[in-house]
């Protein structure tokens, strides 16, 4: 079988995953990075507000993944909001591009009544993957830990000096 008769036996979707692979290997390009950001930040809701900027959502995803692995973060927006109304601290990232809009509108309410500092992150796929689980997640508490204290610590002082929305 030549290359051509190969690539035609394949199926579309095997071809989009191996080309997501190659593309994922070799790290991807600054541009495209960027380009992917501004891509998610289009498809945020509107009440998306305060939106994290594309330095410190990666600095809260990598956050997430340090706290998944220690198991100090709280998925979902039940398990969420639950924790938040018995007393825990933290900072809460929300997936930004969750439909339909009343699924968690109550939610940053919910953190402004409690005193905690909350902010949208563009796609939850990202979300969910950072906090190592393959399914989306619309909500995540980030609890504070010994273990990823200082990269905690700056994600607290930058979620904290976002802009609050009116």
């Amino acid at each position: 079988m030549d290359v051509q008769q190969s690539n035609m036996a394949k199926t579309p979707k095997k071809q989009k995953t191996e080309e997501k692979e190659e593309h994922e290997e070799s790290g991807g390009n600054k541009e495209d990075r960027e380009r992917a950001y501004e891509v998610l930040a289009t498809r945020v809701n509107p009440i998306a507000s305060p939106l994290a900027a594309r330095k410190l959502t990666k600095k809260l995803y990598k956050t997430v993944k340090k706290a998944s692995k220690d198991k100090n973060i709280r998925k979902g927006i039940r398990d969420v909001q639950k924790f938040i109304k018995k007393g825990e601290r933290g900072i809460v990232l929300i997936a930004g591009d969750t439909t339909p809009i009343e699924v968690y509108c109550h939610l940053p309410v919910v953190c402004e009544d409690a005193k905690i500092p909350y902010c949208y992150v563009p796609a939850k796929q990202d979300l969910g993957e950072a906090a190592g689980s393959k399914r989306p997640t619309c909500c995540v508490l980030l609890k504070p830990n010994e273990s990823y204290q200082t990269s905690y610590d700056e994600c607290l002082t930058d979620v904290s000096t976002l802009p609050r929305p009116i």
